[in-house]
């Protein structure tokens, strides 16, 4: 399984905020959506950067800084500093990336354009959804459902 079919099952929708947010504003977002991920989005639109539950942990909390003062553009990860992932790419590349860099979401691109965000909980679920199909096979294989 690719990127692209993984995203074609969990849906490709991705929550945004403007840079000039404050912390706050996207606490509140995150915690509305139940995600762990925003994308984060400049006055012209593009996106800038990201900003995970981790970034605020470390950055904002950790530092005792005002949540409602704070913007999102002093503490978020900058774009030129993002792992993305292509479409083609595979699951298991995927989750290797994520695994070594010690990060939870990959920003998925078709071409130049972000078609989605595959967070760890999707890898993990979707190879577990992959080992029972699998399983489910040879027994039944092994139990003669199928003939040779």
């Amino acid at each position: 399984m690719n990127a692209k079919d993984l995203l074609d099952v969990k849906g490709r929708k991705v929550h945004s905020i403007s840079e000039n947010a404050t912390i706050l504003e996207a606490v509140s977002e995150l915690t509305k959506n139940k995600i762990g991920l925003l994308i984060i989005k400049n006055p012209a639109g593009d996106i800038s950067g990201v900003l995970s539950e981790r970034d605020i942990v470390e950055k904002v909390i950790y530092f005792k800084k005002d949540t409602s003062v704070e913007k999102v553009k002093s503490v978020m990860t900058p774009r030129e500093k993002l792992l993305i992932s292509s479409e083609s790419d595979s699951v298991q590349s995927i989750m290797n990336t994520m695994t070594k860099s010690k990060i939870r979401h990959v920003l998925v691109f078709n071409g130049k354009e972000m078609s989605g965000i595959i967070s760890i909980g999707d890898v993990v679920k979707s190879m577990l959804e992959e080992k029972e199909f699998e399983i489910k096979t040879l027994t039944d294989y092994i139990s003669g459902k199928y003939p040779v």
